[in-house]
């Protein structure tokens, strides 16, 4: 059976405020339930997180948010999405 935390476990266990947990949980950026008008989340999917290498993640959130952005239908290049991440020089 999966441990299932509430959302002031989570908030210990990710060193942040429950408040965080629930707000980060309603915008989709932690896996989460909401049963009536509390939070559950599964401690693996937690753990699942943070196994992914970080900055592909981030990379891929950028990319996504220049796509978005451009509003037009056009891509963002992703050789441009890669240096402005990266940083400058």
């Amino acid at each position: 059976m999966a441990e299932i935390l509430t959302s002031r476990e989570v908030a210990e266990y990710l060193r942040t405020s429950p408040d965080t947990v629930k707000r980060l949980a309603r915008a989709g950026r932690l896996p989460g339930i909401k049963l009536g008008r509390a939070w559950r989340f599964r401690k693996a999917d937690l753990d699942d997180l943070f196994a992914e290498p970080m900055v592909d993640r981030a990379l891929a959130d950028e990319a996504e948010k220049r796509v978005t952005d451009t509003g037009d239908g056009d891509y963002a290049d992703w050789d441009d999405v890669k240096k402005d991440a990266e940083g400058p020089a």
